[in-house]
Formats: structure tokens, sequence, C-alpha cells
């Protein structure tokens, strides 16, 4: 019934379908009106178009001024940073009434130009943070400068015709006899080489027009995914638009997509507005473009945001806000465009407003890179569009209609795809064959996972390429999910779900779920909680603090569908066939047991999940600015003596590109291809090869740990945070954004940067270029000293606003990740303490482990030369991380440094030894400058000892 009443409704509503949205480019031919070659859409998601005409007026949050002002202002000037002799504590109150020595604002500094320094353009930021003082420091909205209401562009109208039929699958169904091309516009695009050379407009894009004729006229088509992404309950309307001659082709070996380069993807949000008509309808908030390539890493993607009254959207990131042309601009321009947050009224009658945020290009990077078919192209892949019956293929939907069904052989039929016919698209219940989902639970939970989570859980995926170990944890169709073991054990030692297979009683499933950590994704918003209130289980080293990261990752707001799925699949299966590879029992009761856990572990993910009354959403821009500016641009009068005085030799260097045999891989999760027949190393020490038998290697020559003293410190201190390539982009510096607001350096734009031409950025250091932040030149080599001294007291940042949050944070992204991936001499305790000393300063960790190398307080020095001796390596097994780091670190802390009598037997505190810690250290900071110079910059990994998929990954 409800089809029949959407069918009628929108049949009345496009009667003259496609006739009366006309396009704005010149030219364009005038579509021939009637249904025989356009017909009313039969989908059950409808768009209806906000009608209202009068324009809102220009807003900005609050949320989203502070949160630029810290992006551009909070390295220097947030407390207790207070370069310049000004400071600010970033709350509400502060930024309204804050005033620098000069008795001026922050805000008629940057009206002025005179901040940030070296970097110019602030005037727009600071007239809106004026316009907001002004209008009395709102912590909500506040009008943007420049008056009023919208500015009308005029160049995209939609009628009310259209704009009455909308649907995800378009306003009208285009016959395939009208399919046509756009060889003018496949021009255009394909000269396009990067972000920069996109159109400023959308409508000087193909998305000319809403009308599903006109836009099919010239090769324009609608689809929709059968397991879409959810995006804080917005609609979309996704186009695709292949390149005249060409068409997405299907791999049968691969069984994806071969999307050719040239083709462009589309996808419109739109956001419900209660109208004053009571009439819930839809708002356009934003467009987004994808350009493929035929390098997935060459793609081009933007954002076009529309304004106030719809009639135009903009690029987002060229230097003109939606509806004021000069209140926006790119303020670090090493990225294309950062988050942007934008409220919207949400009811004409209550004059509710709420705020949209549109994800940066670092957020878009890291979810696209995931793509199935390493296209970049997230929705659009063979299971994505095989719309399947409802009920079928763990779909969602609540009713499907015929042109959802049809929607595949009509993309066949128009050329956009080929290669394939409809019916012979892979279905996703027979995607992990001979596995196959043990009931429609689990189904379920996986057709979500294909359209929220795949593009993050894969080989190739962002959880992956930040954490190697998460890729265990392959939630794309094929992967882990079907025949899921319930009782396996995540990268950080922890369980993913409790289980007691013992119990299968309803309110002892429900008890042990709310205890699991996976589930506590699902409901807990991100950030630190105590993991023993909430009942979550404790990590191995029996530490209770638990920070949460809400999933999925990217999205704002809470779909409380994702903890009920979550719940129910856990539940739903039965208690003695837990396992990965076991059918599902032909014992009634034990279905009829899941079935009932699963109906009370829904009710319960019912009562935990509680969606936000606004949006959650931390401002990130993980971008360094251009030209090269440093993080602390004091340095050049902060640096202290022992630094700036200290010589980099070349033996520095030359220990630096030394490297060491450390054990071996840590191979207790088997997910590395290591070489069969690798030959054994130039030298082989007497601990690689058995006591006794045939002298071979204890273990295989390719399973060696071999790394330089610079990757060694780096991939065990700083990558926690930094990365293992360098980029920023860890699940560390993200919980940092949001914990104590810091922003994490990107070294391959940064120091070390930048990526288009390495290591040029250390010039800032070595020789100074006379601007500010680069005027203290230290020589060849300076760079090094800079690091040294913000890795050992430069640093301003903490890991919380709190004790408490400082110590979650460090539980859950250093202590554990740092000890299990490197080698340290030093015992448990004695590394726990240095790390909670260091907070960001991490060069801490060198002294404390210098000074352990000092006394031999933990015998690993000995150890180790005994242990040499005696050839056993099965009787110390479980201390060869500590001693097989002995020699590397001797050598570092010692270099040019010698170790006396008289100093292994000094009291900590005195000078001497304090003399002594402050070379070590400087030798530590160097090697990882060395290594960060000659090979991060360059590409390289930071291998550590549990990564040895990111030497040997799995095939």
């Amino acid at each position: 019934m409800a089809l029949l009443v959407i069918m009628i409704g929108a049949a009345l509503a496009a009667a003259s379908c496609g006739g009366s949205d006309s396009p704005a480019t010149p030219g364009d031919a005038g579509p021939e009106a009637g249904p025989s070659v356009c017909t009313p859409p039969e989908s059950h998601e409808r768009i209806p178009q906000r009608t209202a005409a009068t324009a809102q007026e220009a807003l900005d949050t609050f949320a989203n001024l502070s949160g630029e002002i810290e992006i551009q202002c909070g390295n220097c000037h947030k407390a207790p940073a207070q370069q310049g002799g000004f400071s600010y504590d970033g709350t509400r109150q502060g930024l309204c009434s804050a005033k620098g020595q000069s008795g001026k604002t922050p805000a008629q500094m940057m009206i002025e130009g005179r901040m940030p320094k070296g970097i110019g353009g602030q005037q727009p930021l600071g007239r809106r943070l004026q316009a907001w003082i002004d209008q009395g420091c709102s912590p909500t909205t506040y009008k943007l400068p420049g008056g009023s209401g919208s500015v009308n562009m005029g160049d995209f109208q939609v009628s009310a015709q259209v704009g009455a039929a909308l649907t995800d699958l378009g306003s009208c169904i285009p016959k395939a006899e009208i399919a046509g091309r756009d060889e003018a516009a496949d021009a255009r695009f394909a000269a396009v080489k990067s972000f920069g050379d996109l159109p400023v407009k959308l409508a000087e894009t193909d998305v000319t027009s809403l009308d599903a004729e006109v836009l099919a006229r010239k090769g324009t088509f609608a689809y929709a995914p059968e397991y879409p992404l959810w995006s804080d309950d917005a609609q979309k309307l996704r186009l695709v638009h292949v390149p005249a001659g060409k068409s997405i082709t299907y791999d049968s070996a691969t069984k994806h997509f071969v999307i050719p380069p040239n083709t462009r993807f589309y996808k419109t949000f739109f956001k419900a507005v209660v109208e004053l008509d009571g009439v819930k309808r839809y708002r356009k908030m934003e467009t987004r473009i994808i350009l493929t390539r035929e390098k997935t890493e060459d793609a081009v993607f933007g954002s076009y945001v529309w304004n106030s009254d719809e009639t135009s959207a903009k690029l987002l990131g060229t230097g003109l806000n939606p509806d004021a042309p000069d209140q926006r601009e790119t303020y670090l321009s090493g990225k294309p465009f950062p988050d942007y947050v934008r409220p919207y009224r949400t009811s004409e009658i209550t004059q509710g407003n709420r705020s949209y945020a549109v994800p940066g290009s670092e957020r878009c990077i890291a979810c696209h890179t995931g793509s199935e078919g390493q296209n970049f192209i997230l929705g659009f892949t063979p299971t994505q569009i095989h719309r399947r019956p409802k009920g079928e293929g763990g779909n969602l939907a609540e009713e499907v209609g015929a042109s959802e069904l049809d929607m595949a052989a009509r993309l066949m039929a128009y050329g956009v795809v080929s290669g394939i016919a409809a019916n012979d698209l892979p279905k996703l219940e027979e995607s992990a064959l001979p596995r196959r989902p043990r009931n429609q639970d689990e189904l379920r939970m996986q057709g979500y996972a294909v359209g929220n989570c795949t593009h993050c859980h894969n080989e190739n995926g962002y959880a992956v390429r930040s954490n190697p170990s998460l890729g265990r944890f392959d939630l794309s169709p094929g992967g882990v999910v079907f025949g899921f073991d319930f009782k396996s054990i995540g990268a950080d030692g922890l369980s993913y779900f409790t289980f007691d297979p013992s119990d299968p009683s309803p309110a002892s499933v429900v008890s042990a779920l709310v205890r699991s950590k996976t589930y506590a994704r699902t409901v807990l918003p991100t950030g630190a909680f105590d993991a023993d209130a909430f009942g979550l289980p404790k990590d191995p080293n029996g530490l209770t603090a638990f920070f949460n990261f809400h999933m999925p990752l990217n999205v704002p707001g809470v779909d409380c569908r994702l903890s009920v799925l979550m719940a129910r699949w856990w539940a739903s299966v039965p208690r003695d066939y837990g396992n990965p590879g076991v059918e599902a029992p032909d014992d009634p009761k034990a279905v009829a047991d899941g079935l009932a856990a699963a109906d009370a572990a829904e009710a319960r993910a019912k009562l935990d999940c509680r969606p936000p009354s606004g949006l959650e959403w931390v401002l990130e821009d993980t971008t360094e600015r251009k030209p090269y500016l440093p993080r602390n641009i004091d340095w050049p009068t902060k640096l202290d003596g022992w630094i700036r005085d200290r010589a980099i030799t070349a033996q520095h260097e030359a220990l630096a590109k030394r490297t060491y045999y450390q054990g071996y891989f840590d191979t207790r999760y088997d997910n590395c291809n290591f070489p069969p027949n690798a030959p054994p190393p130039a030298r082989v020490e007497d601990w690689m090869v058995k006591p006794s038998g045939d002298g071979g290697p204890v273990r295989p020559w390719a399973q060696l740990y071999v790394t330089n003293p610079g990757e060694h410190i780096y991939a065990g201190v700083c990558a926690n945070c930094h990365g293992v390539r360098g980029d920023a982009q860890t699940g560390a510096a993200r919980a940092l954004r949001s914990t104590s607001g810091a922003r994490v350096a990107d070294f391959l734009d940064g120091m070390v940067g930048p990526r288009d031409n390495p290591a040029a950025n250390v010039d800032c250091f070595d020789h100074g270029s006379g601007t500010t932040g680069c005027n203290g030149g230290l020589g060849a080599n300076g760079a090094a000293k800079y690091l040294v001294w913000m890795g050992n007291g430069g640093t301003n940042v903490s890991f919380g606003r709190t004790p408490d949050e400082e110590k979650t944070f460090f539980n859950a992204f250093v202590t554990r990740r740092a000890l299990t991936s490197v080698p340290l001499p030093i015992a448990l305790k004695t590394a726990d303490t240095a790390f909670t000393k260091s907070k960001a300063n991490m060069l801490e960790v060198a002294r404390v482990t210098c000074e352990s190398v000092r006394t031999d307080a933990d015998g690993y020095l000995r150890t180790y030369d005994g242990f040499v001796a005696a050839k056993n390596w099965e009787g110390l097994r479980g201390a060869d991380p500590a001693v097989f780091g002995v020699p590397m670190w001797r050598d570092v802390c010692t270099l040019d440094n010698p170790l006396t009598d008289a100093l292994r037997t000094a009291d900590a505190l005195s000078p001497e030894v304090r003399a002594w810690q402050d070379k070590a250290v400087f030798n530590a900071g160097t090697m990882v400058y060395f290594f960060m110079r000659d090979e991060l910059s360059k590409g390289s990994v930071a291998i550590a000892r549990n990564a040895c998929d990111l030497k040997y990954p799995t095939e």
C-alpha cells in the first residue's frame, strides 16, 4: 500500500517530468517532455525538495569558529603556550574578552593581517571573530558578517515539479533511447590535474540540473547502492558519468569493477526541514565529486557547498563561502580543504537549528583509500548495484520499488556498465564460499558492514594502514563476518566480544554483551571512560582505562541500527558453535535459544544507544602550512644551550645507517608472507643458530628482525602518534585531537617535507630563510637539533585535559603499542614510568632507556653477554625483545659519550650524570632525524617487531 501511494504521488508530481528544470549551461538542447522517455520513479526513498522561497540568514557556529581559531592560533597561543606574550584559554568567555599586550584583540590583529605571522590572509577569520563578539559571543550560532541573506547566484534552479518528484534514483527514470554523451565536458575534466583545476561552481560540472531527463541526455545517470553508508540521517542522490565511448567493465577474475579514467561520481546530501505547512521536505547541503584517474592516488575530489537559498553550490577550499564570497579560504594549504561545519534550519515553525559537517579532504582519503576495487570509489561495486527484494541479501530496506530492482539492468542498457548480465551479479551471501552466513542476523550485519565498515576494515583500509594487526578483523565481503569466531582476540590483546559458551540464557548473553569492547564502539561516544564503571574488560596488564572511538569513523551522529545489528549478530549465534567454519546446527533448541538471546540483546541495545541532540564532531586538520612554519616558532630563542652547542658529526650519521639484528619478528598472528628461501645475513651471530643439531637457523632467515637505530626509536616511540609513515594518520592523533585538542604534526608535509620535494623544509632550521619561525639557522643538520628540543621539552601538548584523560590516552595508545612493537632494554615498570613522565616529549623515553644502560639496573647488559655465550635462545625467549635491543642502545647512548666507571656508580641526580644523559638523548634524537630525513620522507615505513606485514604483506 505504501509503495502504491508513493507511485501515485510521484506520477502526479512528474506529470511533465523533465520539462521545467532547465540547465544553466548555454546551448544545452531542451528535453522532449512526456512520460514516454522518462517515467515516474518507483522508489521507496523520496527526497521532495524544500519549497520555501525566502533565503535563510547566513549563519555560522561558535564551534566551527573556535575550532578554526584553534587550528590557526592554538600552537602558539593556546594556554599554556604564550608566544609573543599572548595566551588564550580557548573558552567562549576567554575568546570574547582576550587582548594581547598591545591592547588589541585577536580579531583586530587578524583583520590588520598581523596574525598568524608569516601566513597572511587571515582577515576573513578575523572579521568572523569580530562579528561573533559584536553579536554577544553566542555559544551556538551567529550571523556571518556582510549582511544577512544569501548571495543568489541564480545558476541553479529546481522546478516545483522536479523538486516534488525527486527520489534517490532521480526525478524520473530515463529510457535507454535518450542516453546521451557530453564530449565537451569529458575534455574539460580530462584536463583536470588536481583539486585546484576543478570548476569553482557545481553548475560548471556535469550536474547542471536535478532533472533526470536533462542529465540523461548528457550521459549522467542516478544510482543507489544496495548497502548505503549512513550519514547522520542525510538523504542522498548519487550520479555517475562515464566518458563517451567507455563503460565500467566487470572483471570476472577479481569480481570487481574496472572504472575507466575520467569517470565522474557525484553525491548530493540532503537534510530534512519542516516547512511552515508542517510537511518535511529536504534542502541541499553539499555535492561531492570524485574524478577517477589511471592511478588510485591520482583521483581528484572535492565538495561543493550549497548556499542558503540553494541556488548555487561552490567548491569548498576555493576562498569562497557559499553565502559570503569573502568569508572563507583555505587557511592551511597543504591539502585541498579542511573540515567545515555549517548550521541549517531544521524547522521553519520552531525556528530550530542544527549543524551539518562537511568532512575535510584527509577524512575523504582515509575512507576512500580502502575502496574495494582500489579505484577511490565507494558504493559502486558489483555487489552494491545488485539491488535485491526486501529482506534478501541482508538489506535493511523498509520497501524496495520496481525502479530499484531494475537499476542494474538500466545501467547496462545506458552503457554505464558492461561485461556481465544483471542476473549474474554476485550475491553477498555467497561472497565467502564455502562459508555462508549462519543466520539472517549475521547476513544483515555483513550487509551493514559493506556500506559502513568495509572501506576501513580491509587490507588497504585506513584502520589496517594505521595499525596492521587490525588486518585480521576484515569486515569486507569474503572477510571474517561469516562464521566469525567470537572468542578471537583483537590487536590490543582484548577479546572483540566476551563469550560464555556454558550459559545460553538471554540474561547471561546480555550481561556479556555490555562488557564487550566492540559493542561499546557502537553505543558510547568518542572519549575516555573508566572500564570498570562501564563493565568493560581490563587489558592484559590490568589497566582499566578505556578510550572509545565511536564507529563508523568520520561519520557524524549515531546510527542506533548498528548497535541493534551488532547485538543481535553476537547474541543470535548459539553458544556451542561460535567457532569459524562450523555450520549452523540443526538443533531447534539451539536456534531458539539464539533468537531469544538476540531479542533480549536488541532490547538492551535500544536502551543503551542514545543519539545526540546535536552534531558530535571535532574539527580536524592535520595539514601543514605552505610555506612551512614550525609548530613552535619561538624555537630560535628558546633552544637549550646543551642542544644548540652540541656537534653532529659523521659518526652520528654513520651510526644512524648501521643495522642491527634484534631477534625475530613477532609472528603470533601468522599474517606475513615471509619469502621461503631467504639467504643468511652477512654476519651470522651465535644466537641466530640452533645450539645443537645441524646448526641451522632457529627460525627461517627471512624472519630476522633488522633495523637501524632511527627506525627502531621512531617505530617504538614516534609512530604511536605520527604514524609508521609519518603522515599523522593514526587513531592516537584523532584521539589526541578529541581529548587535549592538539594537532599532531604531519612530518611528510612538515619538518622533513613537503612530499613533492622531500627534506626541503629542513632548510628552515639549517640555514633559515629570514621569515618568522625560520630565522635561526643552526648550520648543517640544524633540523636535528630542533627535533631533539621538541622531543625533550619543546612540546607543550599533553595527552588529555585532565589526569584521568591523560592516563586513558597513555594506556590506550602509547604504552602497549611501544612495548609490543620495539625492543627496549628496560623493564615494563620502568618503561611505563618513562612514557608517563614524557607526555608528548617522547625523547624522555630515550633518557630513561640510556639511564638503564648506564646502571644496568635490570641486568640486560649482563644477560645479553651471558646469553650469547650460552646460546640459550629458548631459555630467554620471554626476554628476547629487551635482550636484543641492548647492543644498539649501548652504541647510541655512548656515542661520543663514554660511560666511565665513575659515571656508572654516580648519583642519578648529579650534574655529571645529567650531562651524560643529555648527550645520550641528543644522540637518540639525531638517529630519529636521519631516519626521517633520508628514509621516512622518501616513502619508507617504520617497521616494528610486530608489524612484519608491513615488510612482507600477506598475499
